[in-house]
């Protein structure tokens, strides 16, 4: 098995970007956002946490994550990409899970919704209980636009790790 360093992951996904048609992201920002990703990954937060830009916030049993759509989101039609926004509802509800719960959980099963594209600008998940179990727990989680908007909606079962 061979592992890579930093340096080379880096490399290789600016080479692939160079090789894409209608580049979209100044090389140099991709170059600096990966390598801040790579170096700031911690135990509370993972490399695509930093590297998607999302800002996590807990109150009265919620969890929410703030974001910036960014040009390198977006799928080939322009709007932000189904996976990105599926990676966002399930760390507000994980992320919620595992803070609430007071041990590990995962992600047993989820499904998404997908009610309106957006391009641009500040989007905010929200992750709430909609019921909490002792070793199982359901969740749903929405992505909202500025104005309130729901964009994206989820809902999920999830296991406590004991």
């Amino acid at each position: 098995m061979t592992v890579f360093g930093n340096e080379t992951i880096i490399k290789n996904i600016v080479e692939c970007e160079n090789a894409a048609e209608g580049d979209i992201m100044d090389k140099l920002k991709l170059h600096d956002r990966l390598e801040q990703a790579l170096n700031n990954v911690s135990k509370t937060s993972t490399f695509l946490d930093q590297f998607y830009g999302l800002n996590y916030s807990f109150s009265d049993g919620t969890c929410s994550i703030e974001f910036e759509v960014e040009d390198f989101m977006l799928n080939p039609i322009s709007y932000l990409h189904g996976g990105i926004s599926a990676f966002v509802l399930d760390s507000a509800m994980g992320y919620l899970c595992n803070k609430e719960m007071g041990a590990p959980t995962v992600t047993a099963e989820m499904k998404v919704q997908y009610m309106k594209g957006v391009s641009s600008g500040k989007l905010t998940c929200v992750a709430q209980f909609l019921k909490k179990g002792r070793r199982i727990s359901y969740v749903e989680s929405r992505i909202m636009d500025a104005a309130g908007n729901v964009l994206t909606h989820a809902t999920a079962t999830f296991l406590t790790v004991k």
